[in-house]
Parts: structure tokens; sequence; C-alpha cells
């Protein structure tokens, strides 16, 4: 009899050995993993950030690359064809001379588009909102879309580097807007309330999901949007809207970045 329940005292105590000795292996895998899994989060973010770096400097050295050479050497162009201009009595090849001067003129204002497009001067002198004030006129002028905008009467202030990836927020929903929701027109907002920032885009365009659209291989766009959202930690959402899209943005701040 106390072979038998020695028998079983040792059986039990060997099966409850095994046992802890196995949740310990469980939990030791759980917290390799969690733990592998934050690194690779973090290499993620890291990943993510330089290259969202690289992509902003490589944008201002193409900028600067066209507006200090390529558009000094046209202006250059156009000074000597005024001269010509002044001193030619062939009314023919005046009609030529002043064809050659329109067209160096059209060249030289889409190189200043497409200058402000990588790089707006404006972001780091006079801020995000003067920014998107330009960017909305400048797209009004060359495509068929109307904006209505509404900007809160409290300054707002964000550090430079957030305020490039908000910026280029902006232009990609913008960009998607007029390429393939055929939205003619846009409500834009940006405000601040409660610690954060809020920027909402409300357009008329074919509805579409942002989330489930992500997911499609030629959603760059989209993922564009998503990366730079996550850059700055801040939260994007698709509110329900019965036509059209409506895309809220907020961007979480401290006192001391936003006043």
């Amino acid at each position: 009899m106390e072979n038998e329940i020695g028998f079983k005292f040792f059986f039990w105590l060997g099966t409850g050995v095994m046992l802890l000795s196995v949740l310990t292996v469980v939990l030791f895998v759980l917290l390799h993993h969690n733990k592998v899994s934050k690194i690779r989060r973090k290499q993620s973010e890291n990943l993510l950030r330089i290259s969202l770096e690289s992509e902003k400097k490589e944008r201002k050295r193409i900028a600067s690359d066209l507006h200090d050479g390529i558009s000094g050497d046209l202006h250059a162009i156009q000074n000597y064809i005024t001269i010509l201009q002044n001193r030619e009595d062939d009314d023919y090849r005046m009609a030529l001379l002043k064809e050659i001067e329109t067209i160096l003129s059209n060249t030289i204002e889409n190189i200043q588009g497409i200058t402000y497009n990588l790089m707006p001067p404006m972001l780091e002198s006079q801020g995000l909102v003067p920014t998107l004030q330009s960017y909305f006129e400048t797209v009004r002028k060359w495509n068929r879309i109307s904006f209505s905008e509404q900007y809160d009467q409290v300054p707002i202030e964000i550090p430079i580097t957030d305020s490039y990836e908000l910026y280029r927020i902006v232009q990609e929903l913008v960009a998607n807007v007029i390429k393939h929701s055929d939205g003619t027109h846009i409500h834009f907002t940006i405000k601040k309330e409660q610690g954060r920032i809020v920027v909402e885009m409300a357009d008329n365009g074919k509805s579409f999901d942002f989330f489930k659209s992500l997911q499609e291989p030629n959603g760059m766009g989209l993922k564009n949007i998503s990366s730079r959202v996550s850059q700055i930690r801040g939260k994007l959402i698709q509110v329900p809207s019965i036509s059209g899209n409506r895309i809220t943005i907020y961007y979480y701040v401290t006192d001391s970045d936003c006043r």
C-alpha cells in the first residue's frame, strides 16, 4: 500500500515537473518570438524612416538642380532671344523668335511647377498651411477641380520633418482624387483639437475602400500614404460616407511642438 502511494506521489510529481518544464519552454518561446517581433518591427520602422528621409533628400537635390541649373540656362536663352528680337527687322524671323520665347516661358513655368512639387520652398520658410494653400491654388490652375478650404484660427506649428510628410500625404490624396475617382470638388479641413492636428479631405468622386485598395498590387500611392502616416505616428481612418470619400488623419503633437 505504501509502495503504491509512493509510486503515485512520484508519478504526479514527475508529471507536474514535466508540465512545468513544458510551460517554461512554451513561455520562453513566446517571449523570444515577441522579442524578435519587436526587433523586426523596429528594424522595419527604421528602414521606412531611412527610405523616406532619403527620398526627401533626393527630391531636394533634384529640385535644386532644376532650379539652379536647367531653369537658369533657360532664363539665359530667353534673355538672348529678347536681345535678338530687339535687333531683328524680318517679320518671319520675329515670328519664329516670338514662338520660341513662348515655348521657353511655358517650359520654365513647367519646371517651376515640378520643382515646387518636389520640394516646396514655402514649407521651411512659411509652414504647412500657407504651403497647402499655394498647392491647392496651383492644382486649380491645371485641373478641372475646385476646392473649399477651412483652416483653424489657431496658428498650427508642426516640426518641419512631419510637415513635409503631411504635405506629401495631402498631395497623394489629391492626386488619387484627380486620377482615379473622377472627383470635381474637394473639401479640405485642418484644425487643432485636444492636443492633436486633424486633417480631413472629403471629395465627390467614386467611392472606394482605402484599406481594401491598399492590399492591391497597383495601390502604390495608397501604400505611400499609409507609410507616411506611420512614419509620423499618426492615424488614418476612412469615415463612412453616402457618396464620395472622406479621409481623416490624426497627427498627435505636444504643446511644445504645436501651439
